[in-house]
């Protein structure tokens, strides 16, 4: 309990899928003065007696993370054997078979899969955010359109160019988002740091509203006169401030006497939901590779961004 513990507050996501009596668990978490953890280290839960592969499932969507994402632990091997059928993605470890065996065993789980080597101020709320993500599902029912949702938020965007203390946030988004991202450009701070010395223009958002601060959710990189890097987290989306982002960005690059920008999405095995993404954001489609890959070209000295009143945007920093 210690060491999971050790793990969340470095930002490792905890998940609990368990058969069991929910009211009991619950009432565990929340009376028993002794528990190491508890209802507010984990970020998403279903206990029931439903299948395991099914509540792994609603999990995912309600963290809107990814199958590959997951690392299932069970000490039960028929529930182990069921996810890794139904749920290929899903990493199921072999659980020890001799209680002496669980201290390697512990180690060497770490060591695989959770082995963090910096950690962000972003990761050390991460759980929280997650939690916060949960509370706007909830709240988004009470609204039957999604722009009345959006509004109610009160959704504050910073845009700023990179600083020192963003870098490291910054690289590890480059390195670990796929969902979102236009090129799936691989980058570490050294690298982020020699190209902002060469000219290149680094921006990230941070995103806070009513229910948390989210932190530093995405970037932009700007490399001679091409949108090298677009990304944001999946904690994010589904709020359009994908949009509103590259938006803010292209009228900052219009206002510095910007005349044309070109952009390309690199089609991966998990970015298709971003395949048409700078044709619905006023992009011309110049061409298109075997691969997938897409090239793209804007006018920027006829572009115009009518603001939306349902978003409160600070630019900042300093080039």
């Amino acid at each position: 309990s210690d060491i999971t513990l050790a793990l969340e507050k470095k930002g490792v996501i905890l998940a609990v899928c368990s058969k069991n009596n929910e009211e009991d668990v619950l009432e565990c978490w929340r009376e028993n003065p002794f528990n190491v953890i508890t209802e507010k280290n984990i970020a998403a839960y279903r206990i029931n007696w439903n299948n395991k592969a099914d509540n792994i499932c609603e999990i995912a969507a309600e963290l809107n993370l990814g199958m590959d994402s997951f690392v299932f632990i069970d000490d039960n091997p028929s529930e182990r054997e069921l996810v890794k059928r139904s749920l290929p993605q899903v990493i199921v470890p072999d659980f020890p078979s001799h209680p002496h065996e669980f201290p390697v065993f512990v180690e060497k789980l770490i060591e695989d899969y959770f082995t963090v080597y910096e950690c962000t101020e972003t990761d050390l709320k991460k759980t929280a955010s997650y939690k916060a993500n949960a509370l706007r599902k909830n709240e988004s029912a009470k609204f039957v359109d999604l722009d009345s949702f959006i509004a109610s938020l009160n959704i504050c965007l910073t845009i700023e160019y990179a600083a020192e203390v963003s870098i490291p946030r910054i690289a590890q988004m480059t390195q670990k988002t796929n969902q979102f991202n236009l090129t799936t450009r691989r980058y570490t701070e050294s690298d982020l740091l020699h190209m902002i010395d060469g000219g290149t223009d680094v921006f990230c958002i941070s995103v806070r509203d009513k229910f948390g601060d989210s932190g530093i959710t995405g970037c932009c990189i700007i490399a001679n006169d091409e949108i090298d890097t677009f990304l944001l987290s999946c904690r994010v989306l589904g709020k359009g401030i994908e949009r509103v982002f590259l938006a803010q960005i292209l009228v900052l690059l219009k206002n510095q006497g910007r005349a044309k920008l070109t952009a390309k999405y690199i089609p991966t095995a998990k970015n298709a939901q971003v395949i048409n993404f700078y044709e619905a954001n006023g992009f011309i489609l110049a061409g298109e590779a075997p691969d997938g890959s897409k090239i793209y070209e804007i006018d920027l000295s006829s572009y115009r961004y009518r603001s939306d009143s349902k978003y409160t945007v600070i630019i900042g920093g300093k080039k």
